[in-house]
């Protein structure tokens, strides 16, 4: 960072942006504190903005272990990323991220101490840099507090939908030593252990100094499909394209040949056991192979030292690490790589800017020695020979931050300053089909079928691929703060300060990735640096007895664009002794990142589960009349398999990246009350509304599909499929001979160039609502109960192509359910803590912008579209108990889903590692010295 920047920023203030830091012991006098969402000390804990705080007990009643467990504990915070069930084939493997409001993780601000810090090396969907909460020490947590409302007048880019300000231990003294383990009733694949130490010494007022460490290491088992099919329920067969989904592979060991639709035989050598006698087709179980979750293990470090400089200033110094390793289960690969010879592929080779294919596999040329017969043929088979350890995804991770921060008296003013250095780097690898080397050795018959073949040559078919990414952040910030006059209501209190960052990320495929040399594997390129400097101010005004106004402004300027001004404007009126009204009005902005807008060859990606709206209805009809007939398990599996390839469709793009992106912007409104009736007994109620413009991103492939006609020429590329199509056509004719449905030319959805533009625009708004209250029971303890939920009225997202809102998400696929609460209820007896939380989740529509009458458009039977039309709504009871035997020994035990809580019957998704239901037991020992 250069000198003259550190120079203005210690010229504009002697501290840094302010962060939510911890409370101080208690002492004789009132004690101010800084509240998430402010840069002013306050003496009173209600702002005029809603937040909730996660203390250290509410914490270890929770039962959880990770930082993704605590947050989605709460019922204002969800996920779309979670480290132990995400796709081997996204961007961001190996990390769990977390939004609010629906708007996604990047609009969501996740600050340690107040602080950012660097985002995962992988950019999720090669666009979103977001906080990984994977990399902080969980048993380093003193309390988390969630910010319900905007705040980028305070803490500036990406604070549209809310800020989570996860504060560390400050300080601590003596030792303690905890294991956890955690295992699923009837499923012991599916389980977790963890173990965590801390100790810290020294005294700040006697020895000058407190120093801690904390290290917590955890390791989660990862488990296969066929490992978790007992589980299944019966009603995840009746759902759109599932009625085969445990059907046997035809790639089998010793293979099938695919001689057409009607004639498929299997290859000599099949052992009797495989043989389907349905059919007399050679089956293999893939199940087994098929990865559902990860096998994880992680670690997770921090460590702060506390000092006196002089008599007035305390200073900290923190250190924290992380590293992760996640290992995919997979399968050996297949001829094809699963698919058939007569289907095609497209994808993008980034350095020579064009679009590779269409590609197809080849067939067993005659002569090969798979191949027996006298004319060209397609084998289905599985090469077991890149089985054991060949074939493998994994994905390794470290993070890092150093920081030193200070904080002192001035005369009459606070003033707090921090400097820091942060990095996080993550690597992607697994294996991917070389188009050239696997066709080569197919044609030239130098991959020998049934045996094990050189490791050289299984290199050249099935090549290793990365993606690496690392980011890097250098930041100073400083912050004044105090009361600068006294009005006839209380004092003026301001905060000025500033904020300079230096950002560096870095992205890369590997060269075959970028080169189009694997099919239908695509990858980004991007490297460049950002930085962004911030000056804002403060100010909280008693206006009457009664009455508080705030406000806020914060001037942003990143390298390459132009200044942007954040307002916030609050009030706060204590309406009665026991009844506040509050309200905030705030513009919010996004930044563009380094992948959006910098420099590098941009971006391919693929959309997955795409509805084809001009071919899905038609492929419906066609697997309906197969699924309804006296068909052969393989032929139904096969026809399930047709109609999937346009009802939930890949479809690969290409994104560039636009240095003339705009920052998106966005106006929230916020209006609640609080309301004390009685002593330790309050409720609050918060009305939320939010409108973002500008968004940065490609146009939802929903929204590029639904008015295909009106795109410019080239944005959408089909591709014949008449080969696949008269396959499936054949198929259905074997046993509807009079079928005349058919896909009328339509080809099959083959790439879409996307470009990153500022065109978006979502709306959300709704109810946040707590309440709580204690009490106690003579002679048994001391009882509280806590509830916490939220209410969406609306959610929805602007569609180019109608120039117009889309439907209102919230309570469709999309959205979710409406209505998510959570009720606890605790009760302690001293050495006795027990809870009980019920755990509330809404009914939903599956229906959605690109399927907006999902159940018709997937051909549903009428008897089975009543559960077709709506996911029920359920409840889950957790229960947990902490006895502590002595001073030093505490022992914990938690059930989730106590009643064990079946998986409501989903159509839309069928049965994932993410939505079926479990009961699991947690056990916790603890010991203290």
């Amino acid at each position: 960072m250069k000198k003259n920047a550190i120079s203005i920023a210690l010229a504009l203030a002697f501290t840094p942006a302010v962060y939510a830091q911890e409370a101080v012991q208690a002492e004789p006098k009132i004690q101010r504190v800084e509240i998430t969402g402010s840069s002013i000390k306050r003496t009173d804990s209600e702002t005029a903005a809603s937040v909730q705080v996660l203390s250290r007990k509410d914490i270890e009643r929770t039962g959880e272990h990770t930082v993704l467990g605590l947050l989605t504990s709460t019922a204002a915070i969800s996920t779309n990323i979670n480290s132990a069930s995400s796709s081997s084939g996204s961007f961001a493997t190996g990390s769990s991220g977390v939004s609010m409001r629906g708007l996604g993780k990047v609009s969501t601000l996740v600050l340690v101490n107040g602080r950012r810090i660097a985002p995962y090396g992988l950019a999720d969907g090669a666009q979103e840099n977001f906080t990984n909460l994977d990399a902080i020490a969980t048993d380093a947590i003193e309390r988390i507090e969630i910010l319900k409302d905007g705040a980028s007048a305070i803490y500036g880019s990406d604070a549209i939908a809310g800020v989570i300000n996860i504060i560390l231990r400050k300080d601590y003294q003596g030792g303690k030593v905890q294991v956890n383990y955690e295992a699923t009733d009837g499923f012991a694949d599916r389980r977790n252990r963890s173990v965590s130490a801390i100790y810290g010494f020294g005294d700040l007022e006697e020895n000058g100094f407190n120093t801690y460490l904390t290290f917590e290491g955890y390791k989660r088992d990862g488990y296969t499909t066929g490992e978790l099919a007992s589980r299944y329920p019966a009603w995840h067969r009746q759902t759109p394209g599932r009625s085969t989904w445990d059907a046997k592979s035809t790639f089998s060991p010793t293979g099938n040949y695919f001689l057409s639709s009607t004639n498929i035989v299997a290859a000599p050598g099949c052992p009797a056991t495989a043989i389907d006698p349905s059919d007399k087709l050679c089956k293999f179980d893939v199940l087994q192979y098929s990865g559902l979750t990860t096998n994880n293990k992680r670690y997770a470090a921090a460590s702060n030292t506390r000092f006196k400089i002089g008599r007035d200033i305390d200073a900290n110094f923190e250190i924290t690490t992380a590293g992760a390793n996640n290992d995919y289960i997979v399968a050996p690969f297949s001829t094809n790589n699963g698919g058939t010879t007569s289907s095609t592929s497209v994808w993008y080779n980034a350095l020579a800017g064009k679009m590779v294919g269409p590609f197809s596999y080849p067939k067993l040329p005659v002569g090969n020695n798979g191949n027996p017969y006298s004319t060209p043929v397609e084998y289905r088979a599985r090469l077991m020979d890149t089985g054991e350890g060949f074939n493998f995804n994994r994905t390794e991770s470290d993070q890092s931050r150093f920081m030193l921060a200070l904080n002192g008296t001035l005369g009459n003013f606070d003033w707090k300053s921090a400097v820091g250095h942060m990095t996080s780097s993550a690597t992607k690898a697994t294996r991917a089909v070389s188009a050239k080397g696997y066709t080569d050795a197919i044609v030239n018959n130098t991959y020998k079928f049934g045996q094990k073949n050189d490791v050289a040559l299984l290199n050249q078919m099935f090549p290793v691929r990365t993606t690496e990414g690392e980011a890097k952040i250098e930041f100073i910030d400083a912050t004044v703060t105090g009361e600068v006059m006294q009005l006839p209501a209380g004092p003026l209190s301001i905060a000025v300060g500033t904020d300079i960052r230096r950002n560096s990320y870095e992205m890369k495929s590997s060269d075959n990735v970028l080169g189009g040399e694997l099919v239908g594997v695509f990858g980004l390129q991007v490297k460049d640096r950002q930085s962004q400097y911030a000056v804002f101010t403060e100010a909280t005004i008693p206006v009457v007895k009664r009455v508080e106004l705030s406000a806020a402004l914060r001037a942003d300027k990143t390298s390459g664009a132009e200044a942007h001004l954040s307002p916030k404007l609050g009030a706060k009126v204590q309406a009665l002794d026991s009844l506040l009204l509050r309200g905030t009005a705030a513009g919010g902005f996004r930044a563009p990142n380094i992948v959006e807008t910098g420099n590098g060859l941009g971006r391919s990606s693929v959309a997955t589960n795409v509805v084809d709206q001009r071919r899905c209805p038609i492929a419906s009809e066609l697997n309906n009349i197969i699924q309804k007939s006296s068909a052969t398990a393989a032929d139904k599996a096969l026809a399930n398999s047709y109609r999937n390839n346009d009802c939930l469709s890949s479809l690969p793009s290409f994104v560039s990246a636009n240095p003339d992106l705009k920052p998106e912007t966005s106006r929230s409104y916020t209006l609640g009350l609080v309301f004390e009736p009685v002593k330790n007994w309050t409720l609050a109620l918060d009305y939320y509304n939010i409108e973002r413009k500008d968004e940065i991103g490609t146009r939802s492939v929903a929204d590029v599909l639904k008015n295909e006609a009106a795109l410019p020429a080239g944005q959408l590329i089909r591709i014949d499929n008449s080969a696949t199509d008269n396959e499936f056509l054949a198929l259905v004719r074997k046993y509807a001979p009079g079928t005349t449905t058919n896909f009328q030319g339509i080809g099959k959805l083959g790439m879409v160039y996307n470009p990153y533009v500022n065109s978006g625009k979502t709306r959300a708004s709704g109810f946040d609502f707590d309440a709580s209250g204690k009490f106690k029971i003579a002679n048994v303890g001391d009882v509280a109960l806590k509830l916490d939920g939220t209410y969406a009225l609306k959610y929805q997202q602007y569609l180019v192509a109608d120039n117009a809102y889309g439907m209102n998400m919230a309570g469709n696929y999309d959205g979710g359910p409406r209505l998510r609460m959570k009720l606890r209820g605790a009760l302690n007896t001293g050495k006795v803590d027990q809870g009980i939380t019920l755990n509330y989740r809404g009914a939903w529509s599956p229906n959605s912008d690109d399927a907006p009458t999902y159940c018709v458009t997937n051909k549903v039977a009428a008897d089975q579209m009543a559960a077709c039309g709506k996911v029920r709504a359920y409840t889950t009871v957790d229960y947990n108990l902490a006895y502590t035997m002595s001073k030093n020994v505490k022992l914990s035990a938690y059930i989730y889903n106590l009643l064990n809580q079946d998986t409501p019957v989903n159509y839309r998704d069928g049965i994932t590692a993410n939505n079926m239901l479990f009961r699991s037991f947690g056990l916790s020992a603890a010991y203290t010295f």
